[in-house]
This record gives C-alpha cells, sequence and structure tokens, in this order.
C-alpha cells in the first residue's frame, strides 16, 4: 500500500508546530543571553552589556513576528478545514 502525501491540513499543522517550536528556542535563547548579561555585568562591564540588550530586544520582536504566525496558521487551518476538498469546478455553459 503506497504511502500518501499528506493533505494540506496536516502540513499548515506540521508548519505552525514547527514555528511553536522556534518561539520556544527563541525564548530559551533570551534566557541564556539574560544570564550571560547578568555575568557581563558581574565581571566585564561594557559594551558587551549593551550588546546583550539589543540581542535580547531583537529576540523579543522575532518571537512576536513568529507568534503572530502561529496565530494565523492556527487560523487559516481552521478556516479551511470545513471547505470541500475538492478544487472548484469551471462553469459549464449550456
Amino acid at each position: 500500500m503506497p504511502d500518501q502525501e499528506p493533505t494540506a491540513q496536516e502540513h499548515l499543522e506540521h508548519a505552525r508546530e514547527l514555528v511553536w517550536d522556534a518561539v520556544q528556542q527563541l525564548e530559551a535563547a533570551q534566557r541564556v543571553l539574560f544570564k550571560a548579561g547578568d555575568r557581563y555585568v558581574a565581571e566585564l562591564w561594557g559594551d558587551g552589556v549593551r550588546a546583550i540588550l539589543e540581542m535580547a530586544e531583537r529576540i523579543t520582536d522575532l518571537s512576536g513576528d513568529l507568534t503572530a504566525c502561529h496565530i494565523e496558521l492556527g487560523r487559516l487551518g481552521k478556516r479551511d478545514k470545513g471547505r470541500d476538498s475538492q478544487p472548484p469546478q469551471a462553469p459549464r455553459w449550456s
């Protein structure tokens, strides 16, 4: 029995899961950056602290953008879930 190709809905759900994983990874990276920032303050103090804060801010922006994508993928999946899976037919002229 041949394997069937995933449906559009399954692809959307997979993409949504990957985006969510990316958000989680960005948040983990941000936590590590904050720890690095704490160490810079305790040990070095200098331009590294500013750079770490700027990177953390960029990660926050990216995380927000990815979260918006995650939400939109969910909406798209819900909206299209109930649609007929057949492609539209061309009108017939009598």
